[in-house]
């Protein structure tokens, strides 16, 4: 909003510089067609009420400064008015709403006093410049309480933020700073609680869009941030929306692997339920979109906890499939993977690859040739499992 000044017509100069005169009225009454006409200012305290009568005397002595002609001072005063309702909290259209009723008793106040012919065409060739400035009033309040609200939001996401990092962090903290914390979290101080990891494919982008109000329409109270490579959030659980809703949650709307914690009561294990989160997110294949359950995959998870151990294994057992040409490497990789799922069974083995179990028995025996691992044998089996696990995950 930019002050401009305005040369009003004789008789509307003359009427604001009445109502100048009987500022105080003239607020009393918008005071009380606000709280009547509004709902957002209804049942308010007296404070609140002497605070509405205070804001509404400011905005008038501007306005009707401005119509009788004096240099403008407007602008800071409707800013004023725009960083004190964004900072109480009230709603900006009832905030607007709210500076519209008292310009239209202004303006009523003016048509009563236009009592002949030539003060009532004064009035009316005015009557754009008089709403220009109610209009300019208006930009000024929105733009104030919008740089407001922006603030208030970059600090309370500052504030979370914070919150959450004593959380995840795992560093010592008494009680009152973990309580603190949990309550600008808005997590409840008592609870069942999982703390989730979702690997994100971009840097600092959300693997899990929306998931914080999807789990709020169902009750589930929760705090999440975007990390440089993840999505990481601590999750409230309840009764009906147990650990298993949680990672069906997660399936529903990931873009990339997800890991997910062992429930835990106490919010200090926090810090401890992240590692969980994140072994179980890097026992997930790279760029699926699966869901892993720290409890559910402890093979896995094992060998994403040691990452030297497992590209060693990879090495020395799968070292001469994985040299061989894609083609064959991978038809290799196929029936182990289908021999172990299918219970060490060639039949089974055969029907799930769509061959005979003659061509199983085959490749097996290609693959003991090759790694020197017979699968008949229980610790050859083994050492062949625990290899093909750590390549599924390796990035």
């Amino acid at each position: 909003m930019e002050d401009r000044p305005m040369t009003p017509a004789p008789f509307v100069a003359t009427a604001s510089r009445v109502l100048l005169e009987e500022i105080d009225n003239l607020t009393d009454e918008i005071a009380r067609e606000v709280v009547r006409r509004e709902p957002a200012y209804g049942n308010l305290s007296p404070a609140a009420q002497q605070d509405i009568r205070n804001v509404s005397r400011d905005n008038m002595i501007a306005i009707l400064g401005a119509l009788s002609g004096e240099p403008a001072s407007g602008d800071a005063i409707a800013r004023a008015t725009g960083k004190l309702r964004a900072e109480q909290g009230v709603p900006l259209p009832a905030v607007l709403r709210a500076f519209r009723i008292g310009t239209t008793v202004v303006w009523d106040r003016l048509i009563l006093a236009a009592d002949n012919p030539a003060d009532s065409r004064d009035l009316l060739l005015t009557a754009s410049d008089i709403w220009n400035v109610v209009d300019d009033f208006s930009q000024g309040i929105t733009a104030a309480y919008q740089e407001t609200t922006t603030e208030q939001m970059r600090r309370d996401a500052h504030a979370r933020d914070a919150a959450l990092d004593v959380l995840l962090s795992g560093r010592i903290v008494d009680g009152p700073e973990l309580w603190e914390s949990a309550n600008v979290l808005r997590l409840p101080h008592h609870a069942t609680y999982c703390v989730v990891v979702a690997m994100s494919g971009t840097p600092a982008g959300e693997t899990l869009p929306g998931v914080s109000d999807s789990l709020a329409t169902v009750g589930v109270r929760s705090a999440w941030r975007v990390e440089l490579d993840s999505q990481v959030g601590v999750v409230a659980l309840t009764p009906r929306f147990d650990v298993e809703r949680l990672a069906a949650c997660a399936a529903e709307r990931t873009l990339g692997r997800v890991g997910v914690s062992v429930p835990y009561d106490n919010l200090e294990e926090t810090a401890a339920a992240r590692r969980q989160a994140q072994l179980a997110c890097a026992a997930g294949k790279p760029g699926s979109r699966e869901v892993v359950q720290y409890d559910k995959a402890p093979v896995a998870i094992l060998l994403a906890g040691a990452p030297e151990v497992s590209g060693s294994l990879i090495a020395s057992v799968l070292g001469p499939i994985l040299a061989l040409p894609e083609h064959e490497r991978d038809i290799l990789l196929e029936t182990m993977r289908t021999w172990f799922a299918s219970g060490g069974d060639p039949s089974a083995t055969a029907a799930a690859l769509y061959c005979h179990r003659n061509t199983v028995r085959q490749r097996l025996n290609r693959v003991a040739q090759l790694t020197g691992h017979d699968l008949t044998s229980p610790t050859a089996a083994i050492e062949v499992y625990l290899a093909l696990e750590a390549h599924r995950i390796a990035p």
